[in-house]
């Protein structure tokens, strides 16, 4: 399927590894151009790498999105831009850490890339939660808390935006990538992580590139009339319905 985003510009944060490099090369492979950011050079330029030859054009920089100040001005730098995929999460179940990565910074940095969008024919806002906003998470609390409470704002900015920018949720189940949680968890307690694998109905974890793709449909003109919802990429984990 030709997801028609070839010609659009999209800018993704935490786009150097796991799930948000895997949103990068899905992007660059539409003929998206995609401009991400990350803290560590050597990661943004594996990710770099990774995408050469692709038929978009894919560009970075070393920004964090803690500090608000460096932030908007790359944006500011960038020009337009049509996409934005709200990546950055601090993966802690320590309370500050959610409240100023996951929360604070990522709202502010939507806010900032709100006007560009506004002036985008195409404009599609794109947050990446996590089943954990919808469970109970006794082993990270901060962290499930945190997902909701964005889910619920992404809700909110939806009704706010609409019918000019789309704002969606994708929210994916335990993705499997190199150095990330379930990767440190193999190495460091087998028996966990086997326990965690058969209690996902597919008896697998999800591949970073299995939440990109639906990231990049969900953004897509293709799917212009999706709007306001929370997409669970989980393999069928989740066992409550949604109302």
């Amino acid at each position: 399927m030709n997801l028609q985003l070839a010609g659009l510009h999209a800018v993704v944060t935490g786009g150097s590894s796991g799930i948000g490099a895997a949103i990068v090369h899905a992007f660059a492979a539409e003929g998206c151009k995609v401009s991400f950011c990350a803290r560590r050079q050597d990661k943004i330029d594996a990710t770099l790498h990774g995408c050469a030859g692709l038929p978009g054009a894919v560009q970075a920089r070393t920004v964090d999105v803690t500090h608000e100040a460096d932030f908007k001005a790359w944006l500011e730098a960038l020009g337009t831009f049509d996409i934005f995929i709200a990546n950055v999460s601090a993966l802690s179940g320590a309370w500050e850490d959610a409240l100023q990565t996951d929360i604070r910074a990522t709202v502010n940095a939507t806010e900032a890339a709100l006007p560009f969008l506004l002036q985008s024919h195409h404009g599609a806002l794109t947050y990446i939660g996590s089943k954990a906003g919808s469970l109970a998470a006794p082993e990270s609390t901060a962290y499930g808390a945190a997902k909701a409470a964005m889910a619920h704002y992404m809700k909110s900015l939806s009704v706010r935006l609409l019918p000019t920018v789309r704002v969606n949720t994708v929210s994916p189940g335990d993705t499997l990538v190199p150095e990330g949680f379930w990767d440190r968890v193999r190495q460091c307690d087998p028996e966990r992580f086997e326990a965690a694998r058969q209690r996902n109905p597919m008896q697998r974890f999800a591949a970073a590139e299995e939440i990109a793709r639906v990231v990049a449909f969900v953004s897509s003109p293709v799917a212009s009339f999706v709007a306001g919802a929370n997409w669970y990429v989980d393999g069928g984990s989740t066992s409550h319905v949604q109302f």
